[in-house]
């Protein structure tokens, strides 16, 4: 049986019923739920997005560099086993340095010569590009104004660069003037040795206008040695680091460019054809390596002084946050934090000093 409803309202006529319905549905508009958001919420919720979006970004950037370091890692990798391959099909690592014949200083800026950046290129599958360059060139391998070798003008070898450096990869205005732009920049430099024993410095280093230059490291000037010849060990005896190409002033906080002088030319100024240490040129210093003096990652003196850390000593450095990259003669590449002692950075850079007692 259906139950009946309210009585009074069953009973009213049609017309009675409507008037009674329209408070109820008045009555209903008003009760409806509100859309949006006020201001406070929105303000909320915006606050709480900005919170996420400043504790996402660290992570994000951090997983960037991760990436590019490990790309970078990845070069010192291939540069190294290229350096080896060159070492078991010649017999000997190819030299740091070599030097072409001394030129005048008409010819601005003064380049001879090329560096084992060059050498290397066949064992960094560069061997078409290697096959067309005139290494006899009387000049450099890249020169003023390209002539000669053109063929390396905008080339870029992306193993010579890291993606943490930010650097343009080619020369643009970089000398004041457009007469070396469309070369290439590198990222990686060779170890010459340390300058650290003062009384051996006559046996091993040569004291230059433009910083010291030594030959107890593995890539040498205008000299090649063998692997064999690394009696501190392979694994003690580092081949090539990064260099960002860029290094604090401690004088005044600003930054220096060194990747001008980092690239396939072999020397600069009074850089003779196979002089050495034993007879080098007091005015004179060399692309693509070092001697090692200072600390990693440390500021260079006042430019132009004796004690600059650039050109001949140029510092071992990176973008990478508190640390510096390098691989090892035996093939390995390992991490550097900033907080290194110099002595031990020192005997890594020496290949036959027989001070391996006290390294890492």
């Amino acid at each position: 049986m259906i139950p009946r409803r309210n009585s009074h309202y069953v009973n009213l006529p049609v017309r009675d019923r409507r008037k009674t319905s329209r408070p109820e549905q008045h009555i209903a508009c008003f009760s409806r739920p509100r859309q949006g958001f006020t201001l406070v919420e929105l303000l909320v919720v915006i606050a709480i997005i900005g919170v996420l979006v400043g504790l996402l970004l660290p992570a994000v950037q951090a997983a960037r560099e991760a990436a590019r370091r490990m790309q970078c890692a990845n070069n010192l990798k291939q540069i190294g086993l290229a350096l080896q391959n060159h070492d078991s099909s010649h017999g000997e690592f190819p030299k740091g340095v070599q030097s072409g014949p001394a030129l005048s200083s008409s010819h601005n800026p003064v380049r001879t010569g090329t560096n084992w950046k060059t050498f290397i290129l066949p064992f960094l599958e560069q061997g078409a590009l290697y096959d067309q360059l005139d290494l006899d060139f009387e000049r450099a391998v890249f020169t003023p104004d390209w002539f000669g070798n053109e063929v390396l003008e905008n080339k870029v070898v992306s193993a010579y660069n890291c993606p943490s450096s930010g650097a343009d990869p080619l020369l643009d205005g970089d000398f004041g003037s457009s007469k070396s732009d469309g070369a290439q920049k590198h990222d990686y430099v060779g170890i010459a040795g340390a300058y650290r024993d003062p009384a051996q410095r006559r046996e091993v280093c040569a004291n230059a206008n433009y910083g010291p230059i030594c030959n107890n490291g593995a890539l040498l000037v205008n000299e090649s040695r063998a692997m064999r010849s690394i009696t501190d060990g392979t694994s003690n005896a580092i081949l090539v680091s990064e260099q960002s190409g860029m290094i604090a002033v401690l004088d005044n906080g600003s930054m220096v460019k060194h990747h001008v002088r980092n690239n396939y030319a072999g020397g600069w100024g009074g850089a003779f054809k196979d002089s050495t240490v034993e007879n080098l040129s007091s005015g004179q210093y060399h692309h693509g390596l070092t001697t090692v003096r200072w600390a990693l990652n440390a500021p260079t003196a006042v430019i132009g002084s004796s004690d600059a850390a650039y050109r001949n000593n140029t510092v071992l450095n990176s973008n990478h946050p508190g640390i510096v990259q390098v691989a090892y003669a035996d093939g390995s590449v390992q991490t550097l934090n900033d907080g290194m002692e110099l002595e031990t950075l020192l005997q890594l850079c020496t290949v036959d000093d027989g001070l391996v007692d006290n390294l890492p």
